[in-house]
C-alpha cells in the first residue's frame, strides 16, 4: 500500500456518508469549561435530592430487583404512568389515565418519539420565532420543512400564526404539526396569556393541525402557578404534551412523558424499538414520588431559582441596561436579551468568553434565521453572587463591543 494513500474511512470519506439532514444542523447548546456558564440550561447540582433518591433506589429494587432491572416494556412502568395521569387529571379535569401516558428517556426523546410517528420527508411543521433548538434539530433530521410564526414578549402571535396556516392550505402544503411552548419558553422565558392558548388551540383544530406542547419547564413556576394548558382547553384532542421530570428532580434521570388520547400513544409506542426507557430509574422515581418528598422538593426549587432570577435580573438592570432590554419570566430558567441597535450577539459572546463568561447567541434559536441581536442568559446553576460577577462581566463585554461598534 502506498504511503501516500488516504485511509479508509478518513473523516472526508465519513463525511460523505452523512445523512442530509447533519448538514442542516445546528451545535447543539453543551455545558462550558468557563468559570461562569450562563450558557446550558441546567439545574442547580446542590440542589440535588441526593439522599432521597438513594432511598427510593433501595426502595425499587427491594421491591422488585428483577423487574427494576430487566427491560420494562415500551410504554414504561405503569405505576409511574398512573402517578403522572392522575395529577394531570386533577389538573385538568380531564378523565386521564395511564392509557394517556407513555413513558420516554427525557422530554428530548419524547419530541422525536413524536416527530419519528408523524413526521416524513416534506413534511411541514411550524414552530415559534424564536423557539428550542432542539425541536428544530429534531424535526429537520427527520426530513420536516419548517416555518416558523413571529413571537412577542407573550409568545406566538395569533394573528401572525393564522396567516402561516391559511398560505400552507392554499398552496396545498398543509401544515401537520405546530409546536407550542405555552410557559417560559426556552429560550425567551415567554408565558403564552390565556386568549392566545385559546386562539391557537382553535386555529390548530380548525386546519386539522397537530398540537405538541412542551411542557419542560412547567413546575419552575416562579411567579405563580402555571396557567391553563394547551391540553386542557383541547380536551386532551389532537394534542401531545411533553414534560419531564430533569428540571424538578434531576436531568440525569432522563425521565420524561407524552400525555395524549390512547389512540395516538398507541401509535407512538408502535414505533418504539428500544424495549422501552430505563425500568430501574421509572420505579426509582415512582418511589420519590410516593415517598412525598416531591411537592416540597418543587417548592425549595422555586424559592431557589426566584432567587436567583431576581438577583440576575437586577445585576442585568444595572450593569447591562444601556446595552440590552428584556422582559423578566415568570418561571424557568432564562433571560432573553434583546441588544441594542449597533451590537451584534456574537461579538458579544466572544467578547463574553475573553472575561470567563458563558452566554448563548440567539441566532440558533431561528429556523429561518434571526437572533443576531439576541443574547440567551441562564439563571439556573449559579448563586447569587457568582451571577452578579458574570453579568457584570456580561456587562463589561457588552461595552466593550459597543466602544468598538463606535469607533468602527
Amino acid at each position: 500500500m502506498a504511503q501516500d494513500a488516504e485511509p479508509a474511512f478518513s473523516a472526508a470519506a465519513i463525511e460523505a456518508l452523512l445523512a442530509p439532514a447533519v448538514g442542516r444542523l445546528e451545535p447543539p447548546t453543551s455545558l462550558s469549561p468557563l468559570p461562569y456558564d450562563l450558557n446550558a440550561g441546567v439545574p442547580d447540582r446542590d440542589s440535588l435530592p441526593v439522599r432521597e433518591l438513594q432511598e427510593a433506589f433501595g426502595r425499587a429494587l427491594a421491591a422488585d430487583a428483577a423487574g427494576a432491572l430487566t427491560y420494562g416494556g415500551q410504554q414504561g412502568y405503569e405505576p409511574l404512568r398512573a402517578w403522572i395521569a392522575a395529577r394531570q387529571s386533577e389538573e385538568t379535569g380531564l378523565p386521564v389515565t395511564s392509557a394517556h401516558v407513555t413513558l420516554t428517556t427525557g422530554s428530548a426523546h419524547g419530541i422525536d418519539n413524536i416527530a419519528a410517528t408523524f413526521i416524513g420527508e416534506g413534511d411541514v411543521v411550524v414552530v415559534g420565532a424564536p423557539t428550542y433548538p432542539g425541536a428544530i434539530r429534531t424535526f429537520l433530521a427527520r426530513g420536516a420543512s419548517i416555518i416558523d410564526v413571529p413571537q412577542d414578549e407573550r409568545g406566538i402571535l395569533p394573528a401572525a400564526l393564522a396567516r402561516v396556516l391559511d398560505t400552507r392550505r392554499m398552496t396545498g402544503r398543509q401544515a401537520k404539526m405546530l409546536y407550542v411552548q405555552a410557559n417560559y419558553d426556552n429560550p425567551s422565558g415567554a408565558t403564552l396569556p390565556v386568549d392566545r392558548r385559546q386562539a391557537i388551540v382553535a386555529l390548530a383544530q380548525q386546519h386539522g393541525v397537530l398540537l405538541v406542547e412542551d411542557d419542560a419547564y412547567t413546575g419552575i413556576d416562579l411567579d405563580g402557578p402555571p396557567l391553563t394548558s394547551l391540553y386542557e382547553i383541547a380536551g386532551g384532542r389532537g394534542i401531545m404534551r411533553v414534560g419531564t421530570f430533569s428540571k424538578t428532580i434531576a436531568t440525569g434521570l432522563r425521565v420524561g412523558y407524552v400525555t395524549a388520547q390512547p389512540e395516538i400513544i398507541q401509535r407512538l409506542v408502535f414505533m418504539r424499538f428500544d424495549n422501552g426507557s430505563p425500568p430501574v430509574l421509572h420505579r426509582m422515581v415512582h418511589e420519590f414520588l410516593m415517598s412525598g418528598a416531591y411537592d416540597p422538593h418543587v417548592a425549595r426549587l422555586r424559592d431557589i431559582y426566584r432567587e436567583r432570577r431576581d438577583a440576575s435580573a437586577n445585576a442585568l438592570r444595572e450593569f447591562c441596561e444601556p446595552y440590552v432590554t428584556f422582559h423578566q419570566p415568570a418561571g424557568g430558567f432564562f433571560h432573553w436579551l434583546r441588544l441594542q441597535p449597533g451590537l451584534d450577539a456574537r461579538s458579544v459572546v466572544a467578547a463574553a468568553q475573553e472575561r470567563g463568561v458563558a452566554v448563548t447567541p440567539g441566532t440558533g434559536y431561528y429556523a429561518s434565521g434571526g437572533g443576531d441581536d439576541r443574547i440567551r442568559l441562564v439563571f439556573s446553576a449559579l448563586g447569587p453572587d457568582d451571577l452578579r460577577e458574570a453579568v457584570r462581566r456580561v456587562g463589561e463585554a457588552l461595552e466593550a463591543v459597543a466602544n468598538r461598534a463606535g469607533r468602527a
